[in-house]
């Protein structure tokens, strides 16, 4: 009978712990959440070395997890017990309120989503959304202006 060869067997490779965070501030990207423990981020930073951070008491867990999903430039410092996310780069214009009070959104596409309501106010005038599916549009007066069809689909039209 011919000799078996035997080879050991192979183990896994363990992960390196992550290097320490040295004194300052550190930009990254969070690359994934920690199932086990709430709040724990896998961070790699600009240097490719990996780093696990908790969240600063400030930063809301939505926002950790709206970086993760887009990729977003986070700003990682040393805190007490171990790295710690204090926020996200700006990396696009904010809304801004210019000099003269005005704001202007401009966008492809624009989603509001309120989860009890939405409203929409000027002086005397509001347009006014819940989540039953009303939506009330109130005021002294109002000017519908159209150049073309104007349809209303509807199971019941009531007029006072």
């Amino acid at each position: 009978m011919a000799a078996r060869k035997t080879t050991a067997k192979k183990r896994p490779a363990r992960l390196a712990p992550p290097a320490p965070l040295a004194p300052g501030l550190h930009a990254g990207t969070i690359e994934l959440r920690s199932e086990g423990t709430e709040g724990t981020y896998g961070v790699r930073l600009l240097d490719g070395s990996f780093v696990s951070a908790t969240l600063d008491d400030d930063v809301d867990p939505d926002f950790a997890r709206e970086c993760l999903r887009r990729g977003r430039r986070v700003i990682v410092t040393p805190g007490r017990e171990g790295p710690v996310v204090l926020g996200a780069l700006q990396t696009e214009r904010s809304i801004v309120r210019e000099q003269d009070g005005s704001l202007s959104v401009s966008a492809k596409k624009i989603r509001f989503k309120a989860e009890q309501s939405l409203v929409f106010e000027t002086g005397e005038a509001a347009l006014r959304m819940s989540p039953d599916g009303l939506l009330k549009l109130e005021g002294d007066k109002m000017v519908i202006d159209v150049g073309g069809l104007v349809r209303f689909l509807s199971a019941r039209v009531e007029f006072p």
